[in-house]
């Protein structure tokens, strides 16, 4: 990160009461360095409850190798005021392209269930053990594919009627 992208984060973070601003602001910035497919932005994240926070998330794409060949998967990963005491809230944020595949990780909202995030813990967990986790399990179930394309009928060169004076 440059340094006024690394000043603009550390604003972002102390605009919202972050239960661990230098923890936070640490995981983001070794994320964002490991992971260069990743931004980081400050955006409005809407509760269960209806209630809207302005947040931090780190979203773009992650490399996952599905029998050999990689590909770019697009995620968003949220980072409550309560990390790192809580896990981020996670999602496959598929490109018109793309479709969700639903399985026991990913539902139909793209929303990513993994047991590292179950099972997080402050002391033990971090954003580079999660994305290292979420490129794991989609190597072995991708969560999202390419819609297939729908192929638009060529138009008939001759007319089909024939005409006989």
């Amino acid at each position: 990160m440059l340094p006024s992208e690394e000043d603009k984060l550390r604003k972002w973070l102390r605009s919202v009461p972050y239960v661990n601003h230098e923890r936070t602001f640490q995981d983001i910035t070794r994320t964002l360095g490991f992971y260069r497919g990743l931004v980081v932005k400050f955006e409005p994240y809407v509760m269960t409850n209806g209630r809207t926070l302005q947040l931090v998330n780190m979203q773009g794409v992650i490399p996952v190798v599905v029998q050999g060949n990689t590909y770019n998967i697009p995620v968003c990963i949220w980072l409550m005021d309560t990390y790192p005491n809580h896990a981020p809230v996670c999602y496959v944020k598929p490109t018109v392209d793309m479709q969700i595949k639903v399985s026991m990780f990913v539902d139909h909202n793209g929303k990513i269930y993994l047991p590292y995030l179950h099972d997080w813990t402050p002391t033990q967990s971090d954003m580079l053990g999660l994305i290292q986790v979420m490129i794991c399990t989609f190597g072995e179930q991708p969560p999202v594919y390419a819609k297939s394309k729908t192929e638009t009928p060529q138009p008939t060169p001759y007319p089909t009627q024939s005409y006989m004076p």
